[in-house]
């Protein structure tokens, strides 16, 4: 016990509580620190884990150090050793105990002005150690050096036979492909450079559009079992070939070609080019020319966009190369994801075509167990198929490995991520994604919504308006802008002009006949229904592709709107019949469950109309697909409010509300669904607490 009292004395005496404490401070201010610099730039994953191990560490040294570091004080002694008298004597003592405070100050190991030059020390040297990460890796999405940037434009097709167009163009896209390996090389993704094909612009205006510093450049002449493939690398600013080369060789060594010129380039731009990219780089897809000839007519139907007829096409043309070749994993995945592909667009939602997509990536893996495009395939089968969002990550991250720039396999995780909720994740790839692929509106698009479901309206403008102006016949972009600004400031007129310029830029026809695939599109025609009231009422069931309950929802909505009952009414149940049938057919899907909830609704069904409404809700809760359950929350509280269940409307209007989404309390308080909860109390604090 003695022994305790001494130790506790001797702790406090030599001030080590002091000194845990600034340690600990200290510690914990550093940690945060350390937590930004990995999350913002792009540290490795375990960087904060090693700090805290540091941490720990540093703690029993500086402790130990404190503890023995201690001086034995002066003593006040008198000149010569003569009788004190008692007045001498107290003046001593208390002289030799106030040198001994002087020297405990003077050479205790961390006082306050140590402790503050300790942690500038610390943070100087964290900092050291993030820039020197940041200078000689790369990790997560971050950019490779701007000097190692290149964009490969589409080969010129020199045959006799334009028809061999694909040829070229599937050249063109096997280099890129290679080059994506390369994690030391900023490379413009297939899309964004197969727009330049034919264009009459400088390779200097090209690389700045694209964001690079060089340019692939080539021609490509098939004939017979020869072939001849002129390349070359050229710096866009000076104008200067770095790298070129031609190759007259057998159609057979096309693999082989292809192999080169990408190694060329990387060596040419001085990229690090490791055993295992070089590897994957040089392995040949397959040895029959015949099946690789079908696979490149199949890539040239599936890049085309998601019309059936394409996708049905590309289907058909990678069968023929499994079938010539059963060993050509490559054209395994691409079939699989074909099929996944047809499914996720509504052109065969059964149950056999997801069994025709998971043979098709299972045979793949079969034959090349670490190919990329098979866990791209894999992670799309999760995604389209399953909704399985966790395990679709998994596979696109395994893809990303093998080829970390590439800019589809970055969009498709900031898809997944998104619906997953890890919005700012999310968001952070589908940006990596645009860098690479700096011409899709598509993926502009979905970079500007995603800030808007954040609620950084601004910006979600700004990449909307860049989508415009890259696809200024798209019209899901104009209406998101429109949605953006109902949700921003509640600004009608702003979403006016928004579809207004959509009009103009499609045609009346055009802009109703694809409004229909916008999500939420009748809640911006509802609020603006004065505006369209002539082109609503005339609106036909053929501008809606047979899409018969959108339409039939949409009409009878107007039609209530317009205080026309009794066509709202015959409106609503020509959707309550078509919705029957769907959701008897598909029970899984959502959608249809809430569509019927508001046809039941109209009808003055309640009791269904809350059941299905809740049925929707259950099917995808936000908590399971955070893009598109906040919709079904909005139209559950929807029918409430049709069927005069108020309290239970404003319930799930704080819900959505309460979680990242197209809605925001600005968007409902131009929206004339939500009239009936204007004068009661709850919703009119909902929009206090908002405002």
């Amino acid at each position: 016990m003695d022994c305790l009292k001494r130790l506790i004395v001797e702790i406090h005496h030599r001030s080590l509580w002091q000194v845990l404490l600034i340690y600990i401070g200290a510690a914990l201010m550093a940690y945060q620190a350390v937590q930004a610099l990995t999350e913002g730039l792009g540290l490795p994953q375990w960087f904060p884990a090693f700090a805290v191990v540091l941490f720990i560490v540093g703690l029993p040294i500086v402790l130990a150090t404190a503890f023995v570091r201690d001086v034995a004080p002066p003593t006040v002694t008198p000149a010569e050793p003569t009788p004190l008298t008692e007045a001498e004597a107290a003046r001593i003592e208390v002289e030799t105990a106030a040198a001994h405070l002087e020297a405990r100050r003077r050479h205790r190991f961390l006082t306050w002005r140590n402790a503050l030059a300790s942690f500038v020390v610390a943070f100087a040297v964290w900092g050291v150690v993030a820039t020197g990460w940041l200078v000689l890796h790369e990790s997560g999405v971050t950019s490779p050096p701007a000097g190692r940037s290149v964009a490969v434009l589409p080969f010129v097709n020199m045959s006799a036979d334009p028809e061999n167009e694909y040829f070229s163009d599937g050249i063109t896209d096997a280099i890129i492909t290679h080059l994506t390996k390369i994690a030391d090389l900023k490379v413009t993704s297939r899309t964004s450079s197969m727009l330049y094909k034919g264009a009459d612009k400088s390779l200097l205006d090209i690389a700045a559009e694209l964001g690079v510093t060089t340019i692939v450049e080539g021609s490509v002449q098939q004939t017979g079992d020869r072939i001849r493939v002129n390349a070359q690398l050229i710096d866009a600013q000076s104008d200067e070939h770095l790298w070129a080369e031609i190759y007259d060789r057998d159609l057979t060594d096309i693999f082989a070609i292809q192999s080169d010129v990408a190694q060329q380039v990387a060596a040419a731009l001085e990229a690090t080019l490791t055993p295992d990219e070089r590897e994957r780089i040089e392995q040949r897809p397959t040895e029959n020319v015949e099946a690789y000839d079908f696979y490149l007519r199949g890539n040239e139907y599936f890049n085309r966009g998601w019309d059936p007829g394409d996708l049905g096409i590309a289907e058909q043309m990678y069968q023929r190369a499994v079938e010539l070749d059963p060993e050509f994993a490559l054209a395994h995945a691409s079939l699989s994801q074909t099929h996944s592909q047809i499914y996720w667009y509504y052109q065969d939602r059964s149950d056999e075509r997801l069994l025709r997509a998971r043979e098709a990536v299972d045979s793949a893996f079969r034959l090349e167990p670490d190919l990329p495009e098979a866990h791209l395939a894999l992670g799309y089968y999760y995604y389209h198929g399953r909704l399985d969002y966790q395990s679709a990550l998994a596979q696109f991250e395994i893809a990303r490995k093998s080829k970390p720039n590439d800019a589809e396999i970055l969009e498709a995780i900031g898809y997944v991520q998104r619906r997953s909720g890890a919005w700012e994740e999310g968001l952070r790839a589908l940006e990596r994604s645009l860098e690479l692929n700096p011409r899709s509106a598509t993926t502009a698009h979905a970079v500007g919504v995603t800030h808007h479901w954040m609620g950084d309206y601004a910006e979600a403008l700004r990449f909307l308006d860049r989508a415009i102006s890259l696809a200024p016949d798209w019209i899901v972009p104009y209406f998101n802008k429109a949605q953006t600004w109902l949700a921003w400031k509640g600004d009608v007129e702003g979403a006016r002009r928004a579809l207004a310029n959509a009009s103009v830029a499609l045609g009346s026809a055009q802009f109703f006949s694809q409004a229909r695939s916008v999500a939420s599109a009748e809640t911006v025609f509802r609020i603006l229904h004065d505006d369209y009231d002539h082109a609503l009422r005339r609106l036909s069931l053929a501008s809606f592709g047979g899409d018969s309950a959108t339409y039939f929802l949409l009409k009878a909505e107007f039609y209530g709107l317009a205080d026309e009952p009794q066509l709202a009414r015959a409106y609503y149940d020509s959707a309550r019949a078509s919705l029957e049938g769907k959701t008897r057919e598909r029970p899984a899907e959502s959608l249809f469950h809430s569509q019927l909830g508001l046809a039941y609704a109209g009808l003055g069904r309640a009791d269904e109309a809350i059941r299905e409404g809740k049925e929707a809700v259950g099917l995808l809760p936000v908590s399971k697909e955070a893009w598109y359950g906040p919709d079904r929350v909005e139209d559950l509280a929807e029918i409430y409010v049709m069927v005069g269940e108020h309290e239970a409307a404003i319930e799930q209007l704080e819900y959505l509300l309460s979680v990242p989404s197209r809605w925001s309390i600005r968007f409902i308080q131009v929206d004339p669904v939500w009239d009936p909860l204007r004068d009661h109390p709850r919703f009119q604090a909902l929009l206090e607490r908002y405002d």
